[in-house]
């Protein structure tokens, strides 16, 4: 009986913890026109709350430059908001660069500029959100053809999700029978 009341207070604790996160996906990099490289990224630091990635442009000639712009999808798999700072070194000229925080359908939900931290974002269970970082890579022979641009994910508030009533009332239809098992107990001790 003990053990399974334990299983019980088990079962109920376990509806309230939830092990979700909120999951930075991989860039996708894409470079204007005339680049002769492979555009791409290499990862560096991947942990539940930030990634940083090095992204190569593409653009490899001391000569080239051109647009760029880098995307990562942000998913969840329960409601929750959350804070999203972005940031980028690396290249010249990355003050005037732009992020844009998109839904799933595209539409504009925020943007500021690189460094910018993006409070109360939402995104609901089974949907995505899209960081959008775009700038312009110098065609200068002395900057660099790469950065590392960095998402880190802060104040994560998963919204609760109610118990059923049925988990209820199974909990209260048992503890009656545990409390039924424990009288008819009492009155065959005090019988015999």
């Amino acid at each position: 009986m003990k053990k399974m009341l334990f299983g019980l207070v088990l079962m109920m604790a376990s509806f309230a913890v939830s092990a979700a996160t909120i999951s930075i996906g991989n860039p996708t990099v894409t470079p204007g026109s005339f680049y002769l490289g492979t555009p791409g990224y290499s990862n560096s630091l991947l942990t539940d709350a930030q990634r940083t990635d090095t992204i190569n442009s593409g653009y490899l000639t001391a000569w080239a430059g051109g647009s760029l712009t880098t995307s990562w999808v942000l998913s969840s798999d329960v409601d929750a908001s959350f804070s999203l700072g972005v940031s980028g070194s690396g290249t010249s000229g990355m003050n005037s660069w732009t992020v844009s925080i998109l839904s799933s359908g595209g539409a504009l939900l925020a943007s500021g500029a690189l460094g910018s931290v993006f409070e109360n974002l939402m995104i609901a269970a089974g949907d995505t959100l899209t960081a959008v970082v775009a700038g312009t890579i110098s065609s200068s022979i002395f900057a660099s053809k790469s950065y590392t641009a960095s998402l880190a994910l802060s104040d994560i508030a998963v919204s609760e999700v109610p118990l059923p009533a049925a988990v209820w009332l199974f909990g209260s239809v048992l503890m009656g029978a545990v409390a039924l098992r424990r009288r008819k107990a009492r009155q065959v001790a005090v019988a015999a």
